[in-house]
């Protein structure tokens, strides 16, 4: 702490910014001057440590003023891991204990700028809560953002700071209309966590049947299976065979590509025990020190499994306690039972820091190209896939930001496939007390952050490997809330709203031309990331479960050009997930048959309350038919099919939030989520049809490519 001119002056990182007086909470706005008029408020500070790296300037009219931050070439592209040009006011405050902070502000970027506007809360010690708003993409106007931050009753925050920073070498960044205020607008049901009942919106799907984007590859609507408790009840161990129940639903949403033996589990697994007659095998640890389990859903088994289900097998090796010789051997033991496995991914995780997989990225990097190479002897038609750390959101920082880029550089020309795990949401780790309709929101507008991500790794992959054909795989992903055994959410990756999730990630990745491969996690489990549950020991199909199978049976082969239009929501900061704004309630992805016969539109109703009136308007398509519309829905956006996390002595499971005002949960049956068919007419051009609140619909058109 230091005194700057009779003022106090804070250091967060290496950005300091100056304080005044205290402020009411009362204020509407605390900010002074968020809109920028002229003349520029002296409350605004450009950030001390940053004055070299950029200029600030106040454009337009006293009515029509906006503040434009330009950075120059010595400017940080990162605000987590540089300085980055900016200015700031801080603020002291009291009484903030269990109040909630809305924070808004308009932006927009040019010339490869980026803008984020951050609010950090700090306590008299210095510990820190913060949420960030962020513009990435250049637009031609402005676009508000906003959030909430959630002071926790026990913590005294005494200090508000909140920054305007610009990202990037070139262009500008744009910021109007930022406020602070105590408490939500009634007007932001999403931000209060509330329903939002009202008359149905419209949409509007605009489909170009002649422009095909890409063939879609089968292998995105893969999962994951694991080695551990019989394959988490795959193998019925008393009968000696495959459960009936489980290998019934596999096959109704039919996995193409089922990623084995485990995540975390395959850093310690050793396949050679999990070989030979089932009658000798020996229980081995799962993990060092976890539980151990008898290995009898070996490689053998999972092969079998994965195509009596109608898939492959994509086997991910042990890096950790294994070597390159037993993956090698692995692949030969593979090839000689007939059931060739194309996809291997060397190791899982490595970039987590603090468990037993940890490396450095050389450290990795080095570890894939001994693993690559004693492999690809035993077999040279294989496609190998190494990891990547761009597993988290913007707010989470990492041991090794720069993960991808060292490993690429050293051994990028080995690689076929980029390995990540960049879609799970919400992911909840300290329970702050949001609503469950605002946590239900954030993990909504999740998937545009996704596609974001997805964007930037492919432009990394272009540039870091240029001439070699880097292929991306999701071989993790799925609504994941929390783990915490005490956790009011952690029982609803299970609920139809979870599900819409669901929906927006396979279109997120079907519409990402670099994304091959996708493993939900996972296809069953017996506590909450299974798309297949269980309750009563009868196993059933989970609402992400049926999301597949409407997929999977009712997706043409051929993505092709479509726009959707709809009204938007802003999503909050919850978890893993940064804030979105502008997230369409209506999202659609349109393909057509291999024939060009049948264009099939699959649509998704993000608005939990409010049912959507669409027109699909068709280009280069006539029909020739009734349509077909097959929709899935829920009574309540919690509803589930009645799946039940297992009883377990001495453990008493936690109520589970309500997605208010009535809620599925606990009593939730097999019949709560419905599905519908139903038949409308469509003219020379169009089809109208109504989506229902919080629901993903198939829609079947036959007709003619024109």
């Amino acid at each position: 702490m230091l005194s700057l001119k009779g003022r106090t002056v804070f250091f967060i990182g290496c950005l300091s910014v100056l304080f005044f007086s205290p402020l009411l909470l009362a204020q509407s706005n605390f900010l002074a001057n968020g809109t920028f008029s002229l003349p520029l408020a002296p409350s605004w500070q450009v950030s001390t440590g940053s004055e070299s790296l950029g200029a600030t300037q106040v454009v337009g009219t006293s009515k029509t003023a906006v503040l434009r931050l330009s950075p120059n070439s010595g400017n940080g592209l990162e605000v987590r891991f540089e300085k980055v040009y900016g200015v700031a006011q801080g603020m002291r405050v009291s009484g903030l204990a269990g109040k909630s902070l809305y924070l808004q502000g308009a932006m927009r970027t040019e010339g490869g700028a980026r803008a984020m506007i951050q609010l950090v809360a700090l306590t008299s010690n210095g510990s820190a809560r913060f949420v960030s708003l962020r513009q990435e993409t250049p637009t031609a106007s402005m676009v508000l953002h906003r959030d909430v931050i959630r002071i926790p009753s026990n913590v005294d925050y005494q200090t508000l700071i909140v920054f305007c920073q610009v990202e990037g070498r070139s262009g500008a960044a744009y910021f109007d209309d930022l406020v602070l205020q105590d408490g939500v607008p009634s007007t932001w049901k999403e931000g209060l966590g509330q329903t939002d009942p009202g008359t149905a919106l419209t949409g509007s799907i605009v489909v170009d049947a002649s422009q095909r984007q890409r063939r879609i590859p089968s292998t995105l609507f893969g999962t994951n299976i694991e080695w551990v408790w019989d394959g988490n009840g795959i193998w019925d161990s008393g009968k000696d065979t495959f459960n009936s129940d489980i290998l019934s639903l596999a096959r109704d949403s039919a996995p193409t590509l089922l990623r084995y033996p485990g995540g975390t589990f395959s850093d310690y697994y050793d396949w050679t025990r999990g070989i030979g007659p089932r009658s000798s095998r020996q229980a081995i640890s799962s993990m060092p020190g976890g539980a151990t389990s008898v290995p009898r859903f070996g490689t053998d088994e999972a092969l079998d499994f994965a195509r009596t289900a109608g898939g492959q097998m994509m086997i991910t090796v042990n890096i950790v306690t294994g070597t390159p010789q037993m993956a090698a051997d692995w692949v030969r033991y593979v090839n000689k039972t007939g059931l060739a496995v194309q996809y291997w991914e060397i190791g899982n995780e490595s970039y987590v820091p603090g468990n037993a997989s940890s490396m450095s990225p050389e450290q990795y990097a080095l570890t894939f190209i001994n693993f690559a190479r004693a492999m690809r002897l035993a077999d040279p038609r294989i496609k190998l896939m190494a990891i990547a750390d761009e597993n988290f959101p913007y707010s989470i920082p990492r041991q090794y930001p720069d993960w991808t880029e060292r490993v690429l550089r050293i051994a990028g020309t080995e690689i076929d496939c980029l390995s990540i795990h960049a879609g799970y949401a919400p992911a909840i780790g300290a329970d702050l007390g949001w609503p469950a309709r605002t946590v239900y929101a954030s993990m909504l507008g999740a998937p545009s952050a996704v596609a974001d991500n997805l964007r930037r790794l492919s432009a990394k992959l272009t540039t870091l490997v240029p001439g070699r054909d880097i292929r991306i795989a999701m071989t993790e992903w799925g609504p994941y809330f929390q783990t915490d055994l005490t956790g009011r959410f952690l029982d609803h990756p299970k609920t139809i709203g979870a599900a819409l999730y669901t929906a927006s990630m396979l279109k997120t990745m079907i519409e990402s031309d670099r994304t091959d491969i996708g493993n939900f996690f996972k296809l069953v489990d017996p506590f909450s990331l299974g798309a297949i549950g269980q309750r009563d020991s009868l196993y059933r199909a989970n609402a992400s479960q049926m999301v597949f199978s409407l997929v999977r049976k009712y997706l043409g082969q051929n993505l092709v050009l479509s726009q959707s239009q709809s009204p938007t929501f802003d999503s909050p900061a919850v978890g893993w997930v940064d804030a979105a704004a502008a997230v369409p309630f209506l999202e659609s992805i349109a393909s057509v048959s291999d024939d060009g016969t049948r264009l099939s539109v699959l649509a998704i109703n993000q608005h939990l309350d409010r049912s959507i009136k669409v027109q699909i308007r068709l280009q280069r398509f006539t029909p020739t038919g009734p349509v077909e519309v097959r929709t899935l829905k829920g009574s309540t956006p919690d509803s589930h099919t009645g799946s039940a996390l297992p009883a377990i002595t001495g453990l008493t499971w936690p109520k589970q939030a309500p997605v208010a005002p009535s809620t599925s949960f606990p009593t939730a049956s097999i019949s709560q989520i419905e599905s519908v068919v139903s038949s409308v007419a469509a003219s020379a051009s169009d089809v109208t049809l109504t989506l229902p609140p919080g629901s993903v619909s198939a829609i079947m058109i036959p007709g003619k490519t024109q």
